[in-house]
């Protein structure tokens, strides 16, 4: 295998539709590995998630970077591995320290196109307005020019592929509107609408601007639509909450095994990350609430990588993003040993069995530096691996109790049930 820019192909010569169809195959062939974990066959919703899995999910990644920078302590030269999901958090990382070198993994090839079109843009514009452009307003003709009078020209070949294939070039999604566009902001267009069925103005939430107040509102508002009997119906399935990302295994441990009482468990959440910070510094909930940010934001309303003050760090540190269209376990078996510092796992154990967990961590144990910490989010308050400590796959390592504690209740996504940061002994 041949490595373009970070990210793994079949050396040329191909043509533009082959690095795509091929991109597109093995992300289906990985996906549904992830979703099947062990030696057991695929369940038909299995299946259904996997095939929905398969495409963009989500235009935002859904975990506060700025969390995860504070549990890492990154340090110049730090080496870090981390799921790329939409590339947010692992371009934010880059912003942390000089000489961070982060490989952004991922099975879903649409989501490192969309981290490597971000990559190739602070390489490409001329501007910190082109960034506003394509990547905070994300909408507007403007975008279709930088897209193929710069950018174009720095992609690797499978990514640029992607970006201009499909029905109508997948580029164009950022002249139309990008962040309605993905599995997630279909999720939102829906959860808008039957918001104003309901007679709730969210926007409403927007303007209070104190935590306090958008909780109450929310426990007022909100949680009477949900517990209500059309969501609480809608909500007892597990399709619906595939747009969300969320395949069954982690459907499971969201509701503990009551899909009854999952409307409640989506009203809490929902309580959560209306009440985690003042609306004006909580971009989750603008793009939750709008379907983008705030027009005027800037500082704690954008992601670091985003921010006007990151943009000349960012010119200059993107190209230390590298991508890998694998699992985490495959990638690091090819890695030598004591080979990273940081490990950031997002919310992907939820989906994995003892076999493959173990897998995962026997491989982290092995890359990992003395002192290296692993961080990473659960639908519920434990770890997924936590009945299988006796493996010994987690030895040396211990959770850091009351940093993980600290910075859970700083998370200003506030969807998830608990954050937690391993620390390996040194």
């Amino acid at each position: 295998m041949a490595s373009d820019h970070g990210v793994a192909f079949v050396a040329p010569p191909l043509t533009p539709w082959v690095f795509r169809a091929m991109s597109e195959q093995t992300s289906a062939i990985l996906i549904q590995d992830a979703v099947q974990g062990g030696d057991h066959s695929l369940s038909p919703s299995d299946k259904r998630f996997a095939e929905s899995f398969d495409r963009l999910v989500y235009t935002q990644i859904w975990e506060d970077p700025e969390v995860d920078i504070a549990a890492m302590e990154l340090k110049p030269g730090h080496k870090v591995a981390t799921i790329c999901s939409a590339g947010c958090n692992a371009l934010s990382y880059l912003t942390a320290a000089p000489d961070v070198e982060v490989t952004a993994i991922d099975l879903n090839f649409s989501h490192l196109s969309l981290a490597g079109l971000k990559r190739a843009a602070f390489g490409a514009v001329g501007s910190y307005d082109d960034i506003r452009s394509l990547f905070v307003k994300a909408a507007g003709a403007r975008n279709r020019a930088l897209y193929q009078d710069r950018i174009a020209a720095k992609l690797p070949a499978g990514i640029k592929a992607y970006w201009e294939g499909g029905r109508r070039a997948r580029y164009e999604d950022f002249v139309s509107g990008f962040f309605k566009k993905g599995l997630l902001g279909k999720a939102i267009t829906l959860a808008r609408l039957l918001a104003r069925l309901h007679g709730v103005r969210l926007e409403d939430a927007l303007a209070m601007d104190d935590a306090d107040q958008q909780r109450a509102w929310a426990r007022k508002v909100l949680r009477p639509v949900f517990e209500g009997r059309l969501l609480s119906m809608l909500f007892s399935l597990r399709h619906p909450l595939f747009l969300l990302g969320i395949p069954p295994r982690q459907f499971e441990l969201l509701c503990d095994g009551r899909p009854d009482r999952m409307a409640s468990v989506l009203a809490d959440r929902t309580e959560q990350l209306l009440g985690a910070v003042k609306s004006s510094e909580n971009y989750f909930l603008w793009q939750a609430f709008t379907h983008g940010y705030k027009p005027s934001a800037d500082g704690r309303a954008l992601p670091p990588y985003l921010t006007r003050e990151n943009f000349d760090i960012m010119r200059r540190r993107a190209c230390q993003l590298h991508l890998e269209h694998d699992s985490v376990t495959n990638f690091l078996a090819r890695q030598e040993a004591a080979a990273f510092d940081r490990y950031v796992l997002l919310d992907a154990q939820d989906w994995m069995d003892e076999r493959t967990l173990v897998a995962l961590w026997s491989q982290i144990g092995r890359t990992a530096k003395p002192g290296a910490r692993v961080v990473f989010r659960t639908a519920g308050t434990i770890p997924p691996f936590t009945p299988y400590l006796e493996t010994g796959a987690w030895s040396g390592w211990r959770r850091l109790d009351a940093l993980s504690d600290q910075l859970h209740a700083r998370d200003r996504s506030g969807i998830y049930g608990n954050f937690h940061v391993y620390e390996l002994a040194a």
